[in-house]
């Protein structure tokens, strides 16, 4: 997959001017709000018409101002779930899944309408007009549609955040089933990194209508201005361990990462030496110089300060334990600790702020592929 696009639209006071090149891969789309994000995903949908300029998918040109092309949003290779979406608004749900599927070639069909209807429990909505739809339900059901177009890119508007924590922990492995077996790049756009980085850790960050830095996240964060461009005032930290031990007494889960032991809710469920991801937000990480005896916080891990980086509410320090981890402190806090970068510090952190990411094998999901 090759994606080319270098548009100009101006709406108002807003000025967007887009120049992305993509190939192969999925990326993250970062930026404050009103930077750009939705309307870069509307122009590759096929929502939005831009005023000049080229967008070019695998060889097909879906919009060209010089040779008058416009492709509409039925006809892109282009599955999309996008905030606000009017899709098929005046229809039932079973129709708009009905007219995805009829439109898609049968050799090019990945999934069977029925499974992704059970799957993403939308069987009962079957009947109901979208514009009746909650935000959440819309979603999946946007998702669903997007998937039976069978499509060679897959654009995501932060689909995750509305559509509760049970069904997401389940999506997320799936899609990165779907992108990896189909082949079928994202772009997922977001300002919950936790969610973002599960697909890519390559970002284009947008500012002002501009893509201003492409590149993997932990080296963009380094640069000077980037996190205020980005917008972000926390960071949900993510990391892989292993299952040690259930402490039930006790009611906490044994785990260890890079040789450090970690103390988190209790999971009886999951057997010792299970792989597991786990994340803690930047806001929950307290920071020391040294270990302190007699507290609460039982986690209490030695790494190294490798970035101190200036945000809008304070600073972000990155802290090399094994695992990076960034945690989010004050002004005040950072200068009265006197924290420079190479010192030695001890992250802080509750066992309850910990939490688990889904753990689903997705090899699971292979019944829901329409040609298995």
């Amino acid at each position: 997959m090759l994606l080319e696009m270098n548009v100009s639209l101006r709406r108002g006071n807003f000025d967007l001017t887009a120049d992305l090149s993509v190939q192969d891969e999925n990326i993250g789309l970062l930026g404050r709000s009103g930077a750009g994000k939705s309307t870069m995903l509307g122009l590759l949908t096929g929502t939005m018409r831009p005023e000049s300029g080229r967008i070019v998918l695998d060889g097909k040109t879906l919009f060209d101002s010089r040779k008058g092309i416009f492709i509409p949003r039925e006809q892109r290779p282009v599955g999309a779930v996008l905030q606000n979406d009017t899709l098929h608004s005046g229809a039932t749900v079973k129709e708009c899944l009905s007219s995805a599927y009829e439109r898609t070639l049968k050799q090019r069909r990945g999934f069977q309408p029925d499974h992704l209807i059970d799957f993403l429990h939308i069987g009962h909505l079957l009947n109901r007009p979208i514009a009746s739809l909650s935000t959440g339900e819309r979603q999946r059901v946007l998702l669903a549609n997007a998937l039976l177009k069978s499509p060679r890119l897959l654009l995501l508007d932060d689909p995750l955040a509305t559509m509760g924590h049970d069904v997401s922990n389940v999506l997320t492995p799936f899609l990165k089933r779907v992108a990896s077996e189909l082949r079928l790049p994202l772009v997922y756009a977001s300002q919950t990194l936790g969610d973002m980085l599960e697909f890519s850790e390559k970002v284009a960050v947008m500012d002002q209508g501009r893509v201003v830095r492409l590149g993997l996240l932990n080296d963009l964060l380094r640069e000077v201005g980037m996190i205020q461009k980005i917008g972000l005032s926390q960071f949900e930290n993510k990391m892989r361990a292993t299952i040690i031990a259930h402490d039930i007494p006790n009611g906490c889960t044994l785990a260890e990462t890079y040789g450090t032991e970690l103390i988190l809710p209790l999971r009886s469920d999951l057997a010792p030496g299970t792989s597991i991801a786990v994340t803690l937000s930047s806001n929950e990480i307290a920071l020391s110089r040294g270990y302190i005896a007699g507290i609460s916080m039982q986690n209490q891990i030695k790494g190294r300060i490798c970035a101190l980086i200036p945000a809008e509410n304070g600073i972000l320090v990155q802290i090399d334990c094994g695992n990076v981890w960034i945690a989010g402190i004050s002004l005040k806090a950072c200068q009265d600790m006197n924290l420079n970068e190479g010192d030695s510090v001890y992250c802080l952190a509750k066992t309850v702020a910990f939490s688990y990411r889904a753990n689903t094998d997705p090899k699971s999901f292979g019944w829901l592929f329409g040609r298995r």
